[in-house]
């Protein structure tokens, strides 16, 4: 057997790109669970959101397998929209269903 044959191939930057994209989903859900499970609201909620999207941008530019990314547009831009917008349903949700208005 040659060497070149028992070696791995480096992964396609697609199946990168999609576990990039998925890694996100999870921040976000995270994110989204502290963000209503503390009760954060407002500007203070926004800020805690964008500040997890920034661990998550960490996370993947010092990952492994992402480093070897030829875009590095790619870090910050694959699922950055998903992201926001399943955060920001995760929180809401979860500050409704935690901490309900009192019914008069």
């Amino acid at each position: 057997m040659s060497v070149q044959t028992s070696r791995r191939s480096a992964p396609k930057p697609e199946a990168l790109y999609r576990r990039m994209y998925y890694i996100r989903v999870i921040f976000a859900v995270i994110g989204g669970i502290i963000t209503g499970g503390l009760n954060i609201r407002g500007g203070l909620g926004i800020l805690v959101g964008v500040v997890i999207f920034l661990a998550s941008y960490v996370f993947l530019k010092n990952m492994g397998p992402f480093k070897e990314i030829p875009d590095k547009k790619k870090y910050y831009m694959t699922g950055i929209f998903s992201y926001f917008l399943l955060w920001f349903t995760v929180w809401v949700i979860s500050i409704n269903l935690l901490y309900p208005l009192p019914v008069p």
